[in-house]
């Protein structure tokens, strides 16, 4: 059996190349994150209203589940935000 041809993967991959200049794509994502930030506190959406629309529209059977579904999301919330916090330093 033969094995394939490399001139043919390298015309392929003859565009990809090493950046060596990465500040460009870094700016854009400190960009994106500060937009995002910005965003979240322009929202007024917090935890206590997301908790009473809970309270609000949901059986007695359904609050539960969605209670420890909230919980969970809260904690990871926490791990992100301690994550974020110190890969900031």
């Amino acid at each position: 059996m033969a094995l394939p041809r490399l001139t043919g993967a390298l015309r392929s991959f003859s565009n990809v190349t090493k950046h060596e200049d990465y500040s460009e794509e870094l700016a854009d994502l400190t960009t994106k994150r500060s937009k995002l930030h910005e965003q979240l506190l322009k929202s007024d959406l917090t935890w206590k209203k997301i908790i009473k629309f809970v309270d609000d529209n949901l059986d007695k059977k359904e609050h539960q589940t969605v209670n420890g579904d909230l919980k969970t999301i809260l904690q990871a919330a926490k791990q992100i935000g301690m994550f974020s916090f110190s890969s900031s330093l």
